[in-house]
């Protein structure tokens, strides 16, 4: 118990488990397990939420993934085969994309989604978000259709350079994406299948952001507590 909660106070400060390893003078592997069985719990709590989102808030999608010459050489290589290495917007073709919600000066909300079309992002806005909110957007053409759906939508266009029309803006949303793939380069590489863990861990830090280091631990033994151990299923 006592190592449980020392790897908890390391988790906590975004110490990598190599580090904690060292630190503790545990097997590093032991440590890199226990992280991942906090993230699963993690994902699990915040799949139980299913409270709606109300007020302002702002919808965004970003695509997540390293620089293509930053890859491991396989990878460069497999992508190559599959006509990916491209540069600037063909880049989203080997990147995870991720849509999210940010409730404005409150919590973030993330999923993985496999393409930003409106057949897959329209599910997730009206089982997140209560009808009849401000929805704030880019001009995605897939967030076209809020309107009819109950949603109260105003939008700015980027490719206009138009940034803030006054009260309508992305800049919360944005500022978490800058926020979260600074703070994701530090686990050097991540693979496909745990992204949704690292991404529910970005989202949980964020919306934590204003407890203090003691709070933090609490609630993750907290969430620790009702954790039931499953086939792990990403969003």
């Amino acid at each position: 118990m006592r190592l449980w909660y020392e790897l908890l106070w390391c988790f906590t400060l975004s110490q990598a488990a190599n580090k904690s390893g060292k630190l503790l003078r545990v097997d590093p592997k032991i440590c890199w397990q226990t992280y991942q069985i906090i993230r699963r719990a993690i994902v699990q709590d915040s799949r139980r939420n299913k409270e709606q989102i109300t007020g302002v808030v702002e919808i965004d999608e970003s695509f997540y993934g390293g620089v293509f010459k930053n890859l491991r050489k396989e990878t460069r290589r497999q992508y190559r085969l599959e006509g990916k290495a491209k540069r600037g917007r063909g880049a989203i073709y080997r990147k995870q994309p991720v849509f999210g919600i940010y409730k404005r000066n409150g919590s973030v909300y993330l999923e993985l989604i496999t393409e930003c079309t409106k057949q897959e992002l329209e599910p997730i806005i009206t089982r997140k978000i209560k009808k009849e909110t401000e929805v704030f957007s880019d001009a995605l053409t897939s967030y076209n259709g809020l309107v009819g759906l109950g949603y109260v939508h105003e939008s700015v266009d980027h490719g206009m350079e138009i940034y803030v029309n006054g009260r309508v803006h992305i800049n919360g949303m944005e500022g978490f994406w800058g926020l979260s793939k600074t703070n994701m380069l530090t686990y050097k590489g991540i693979k496909k299948k745990n992204w949704t863990l690292y991404l529910k861990e970005m989202e949980f830090r964020y919306n934590n952001r204003k407890l203090n280091f003691s709070e933090i631990v609490e609630k993750l033994i907290a969430i620790l507590i009702t954790y039931r151990k499953e086939s792990f299923v990403p969003y």
